[in-house]
Parts: structure tokens; C-alpha cells; sequence
């Protein structure tokens, strides 16, 4: 009898290791892919947030609020296009203001760049809808430079 028990308490666990994999493993890739997605996003985050910093160091090279704008806008995109990241489309909004205070004050210069990226660059090809990504950089002015608005 005691060999007709063991043979029974053998067969209630058959196939519970097939089951326990199914149940595991897609929950295991959907954690990872999760983490990765996470990664990416925030990833993004950070491109727009240093490509805005690189424009408002670029701008304070200028000697006037102009060129200064423009120049920060072409720092901003290019170093967008360096890093990769597609926007649709990237908005740069560069702050001036500083250049019209004399020398002798304080004053920064603040870039704040905005990118509309598409979900299907980020996460899963051919996943539909947008994630609007922004980053602010901000850079003071040398004091004693002489300045034109």
C-alpha cells in the first residue's frame, strides 16, 4: 500500500514545473520590458534636457541677444540629432531677456526645448500615440562682457 501512495503523491505533482514556466516567464518579460521602456522614456528625458543645456551655453558665447537665439536654437537641435532622438516636431524657446541688462549685473540665459516623440521610437514599433518630452537649461551671462539686446 505504502507503494501505491508514492506513486500518487508523484503523479499530483507532474507537470507543475511546465506550469509554473508558463505562468513565470511572460510576466518575467513583461517586468523587463517594462524596465526597458522605463529606461527609454526617461532616456529621452534627459536628451531634450541636455540639448537644452548645450543651447544656453551657446547662447552666453554671444555677444547679442540675436545671435545668441539663434545660435542656441541650432546647438539645441543639433545636439537633438545627435543623440537620435526624432521630434515632430522640436520646439526651442530661447529667453534673451539678459542681454538687455548692463554689464556689471547678473543675468541668464534659459533655453526650454520640447520634443513631441513618437511612442513607436521609444517603446514598440507600430505602437500609436505621442509623448510630449521638455527640458529646461539655464546659464548665466559673464558679468563684465559687454552685451548687445
Amino acid at each position: 500500500m505504502s507503494r501505491c501512495r508514492a506513486r500518487t503523491q508523484g503523479r499530483d505533482e507532474r507537470g507543475a514545473a511546465a506550469v509554473e514556466l508558463v505562468i513565470l516567464v511572460p510576466a518575467l518579460v513583461l517586468v523587463i520590458g517594462v524596465l526597458v521602456a522605463g529606461w527609454r522614456l526617461w532616456s529621452a528625458r534627459a536628451e531634450v534636457t541636455d540639448a537644452a543645456a548645450a543651447g544656453a551655453r551657446a547662447a552666453t558665447l554671444e555677444r547679442g541677444g540675436a545671435q545668441a537665439r539663434q545660435r542656441a536654437e541650432r546647438v539645441a537641435q543639433s545636439n537633438l540629432d545627435t543623440f537620435g532622438l526624432r521630434c515632430d516636431p522640436a520646439a526651442v524657446s530661447v529667453d534673451t531677456t539678459g542681454f538687455h541688462r548692463p554689464s556689471g549685473s547678473t543675468a541668464d540665459i534659459t533655453v526650454d526645448v520640447t520634443c513631441r516623440v513618437a511612442l513607436q521610437d521609444l517603446l514598440v514599433p507600430g505602437l500609436p500615440g505621442y509623448w510630449e518630452v521638455s527640458g529646461s537649461g539655464t546659464h548665466r551671462l559673464d558679468t563684465f562682457r559687454e552685451r548687445t539686446p
